[in-house]
């Protein structure tokens, strides 16, 4: 029997340097992005406006992970 796995797309805070623990996921890397996005803005009061920039979404998306789900 072969077995599918679906891999999510994951990105950790601290991979930007910061110290927090907090892990975005989705299905797809828009998804993981803007999850990151929200979370810079909402928690570490980082500026929506700069962190939506094409320049600024690529370096985060560069960021991505693959993992299997828990």
């Amino acid at each position: 029997i072969l077995l599918e796995f679906c891999y999510m797309k994951v990105i950790y805070c601290r991979d930007f340097g910061l110290d927090c623990n907090a892990k975005m996921k989705g299905n797809s890397a828009d998804d993981v992005v803007n999850a990151a996005i929200n979370h810079g803005v909402s928690m570490h009061g980082q500026n929506v406006k700069e962190l939506q920039t094409p320049e600024k979404r690529a370096e985060i998306a560069e960021k991505i992970k693959e993992e299997l789900p828990a």
